[in-house]
């Protein structure tokens, strides 16, 4: 019974302990973070606002664009996160340089077709669409 208390003490003691030891790795971390901003990098802010850095000549501001010539100036401090620069980003002309798929994975006619468990297949070819069974009607009170 006397050696609960003692006990309980210490465990208090460590969770403390370890709680402050995470907040200043997470500190460093944004701190590194903000000292390593350079133009155009890709920041999200604090608020939500993401854009491209534009201009980092001063200690403690940048200036970030958020849309096209739209440029705010923004604390340092005022940025959760850098993403991947606008440069490392695949643009829809890139994807037609890639190499397609090999005919081999590119499903044919001849290639079975698994279907959902429980699902069972029907044949619509022979009666038309009745478009008027998707309609809702109004609700009656």
């Amino acid at each position: 019974m006397d050696l609960i208390f003692p006990l309980l003490i210490l465990f208090m003691i460590g969770l403390v302990f370890m709680s402050s030891r995470q907040r200043k790795k997470q500190e460093q971390k944004q701190e590194s973070i903000q000292s390593s901003l350079a133009v155009g990098d890709v920041v999200v802010m604090t608020s939500g606002i993401s854009g491209t850095v534009v201009d980092v000549d001063d200690e403690r501001t940048i200036d970030v664009e958020i849309a096209p010539d739209v440029v705010t100036t923004w604390l340092r401090a005022a940025v959760r996160e850098k993403l991947v620069a606008e440069e490392a980003v695949v643009d829809a002309d890139d994807l037609d340089e890639i190499d397609a798929l090999p005919e081999s994975s590119v499903p044919t006619e001849s290639t079975p077709v698994a279907e959902a468990a429980g699902s069972a297949k029907t044949d619509t070819t022979d009666t038309p669409a009745d478009t008027t069974d998707n309609v809702s009607s109004p609700r009656r009170s």
